[in-house]
């Protein structure tokens, strides 16, 4: 009988690889860290298995489910031998069949083999309740500024950095999905349970200020709650530099640049019609900069400059210069901390 293993156990075991089998469409939604993709059905394979089982009976899909597995075997075994030293934990979507025979398989072989209890729905019920129940220890430390003024690349420039945006693969804005593929809720928590447990030791966390809402995901509450209550901190940076920043992000192939134009006629607050016309035809001319300038005196600056004034800062840092502004960034934290 195949040996199981529960999720917490299964992500601190040594010498061990986690196996996902499910399709590749389902893995690349969001899977168990550092786990690999042998699927026993392809994605086709696996729409027809379900299919079959909806529409015409569980045996027929069990039949049909066999051949995928035994046609697609010489394959998954090429893979499987590949880490065949490893301790292999076998998971699928639930525990069920996929793992299952797979694992039973690979039991029969002589292979040190586990099932993942529960798949991978046990894992995402593992992670909501390490979030709901998670104690940040560390020091918050929330960057604030206008759009532009690259608090994420200041950001990035600390290894401590626990950068949302780039969890959420979003910027947070009505531009903010441009040129990137959105994560949903749950590959967003997922990663964000890893980073934040691979900073658990930090004296600080360095953060960007957001809304809530980053794009379609949600901030959890207890993040969100040590964000307000951190240590914040205001981000200033010339504008001929906001928009230049801007325009790196946003305007290097013409695919971003056209749905800069189309974001632009969806623009509702602020911003004028003939404004949002002004900024179209100056890009339709290459002159970026002066559509950019635009798009953060007209629309940006008057959206957040309200929200962003009343918050109480312990400090403001120039960004003109992104070496600079670390260097005193770190100094002007750590005097912080030792009052704290």
């Amino acid at each position: 009988m195949v040996k199981t293993i529960p999720v917490g156990e299964a992500l601190k075991k040594e010498n061990s690889i986690i196996v996902d089998t499910r399709t590749p469409n389902e893995y690349n939604l969001d899977h168990l860290p550092n786990s690999i993709n042998i699927p026993i059905f392809s994605n086709d394979e696996r729409v027809m298995v379900g299919t079959i089982y909806k529409q015409v009976s569980r045996d027929l899909a069990i039949e049909r489910g066999v051949e995928f597995f035994s046609k697609n075997l010489p394959n998954i075994m090429k893979e499987i031998n590949k880490i065949k030293n490893k301790i292999l934990i076998i998971q699928c979507w639930r525990g069920g069949m996929r793992s299952k025979a797979l694992a039973s398989l690979l039991e029969s072989l002589d292979y040190d083999v586990y099932q993942l209890e529960g798949g991978y729905k046990a894992y995402r019920a593992y992670v909501r309740e390490q979030l709901s129940n998670y104690k940040i220890k560390s020091k918050i430390v929330v960057l604030h500024g206008l759009t532009g003024t690259c608090k994420t690349r200041l950001l990035l420039e600390f290894k401590n950095n626990l950068d949302l945006e780039g969890l959420a693969r979003h910027r947070g804005s009505m531009y903010g999905g441009i040129g990137l593929v959105p994560n949903h809720q749950k590959k967003f928590e997922n990663l964000l349970l890893q980073r934040l447990n691979k900073l658990k030791d930090e004296s600080y966390i360095i953060i960007e200020g957001e809304c809530k809402r980053i794009g379609n995901v949600i901030i959890p509450p207890f993040l969100w709650c040590a964000m307000n209550k951190g240590i914040k901190i205001e981000i200033k940076r010339d504008l001929n530099l906001r928009a230049k920043a801007i325009v790196e992000e946003y305007f290097d192939n013409q695919e971003k640049i056209n749905k800069v134009i189309e974001t632009t006629k969806m623009l509702k607050k602020n911003i004028s019609n003939k404004e949002k016309d002004q900024v179209i035809k100056f890009i339709q001319n290459n002159n970026y900069n002066e559509a950019v300038k635009i798009i953060l005196l007209k629309y940006y600056d008057p959206l957040y400059k309200h929200t962003l004034n009343q918050e109480n800062y312990d400090f403001s840092i120039n960004n003109n210069n992104i070496l600079e502004a670390k260097k005193e960034l770190k100094e002007k934290i750590k005097s912080r901390l030792l009052q704290v």
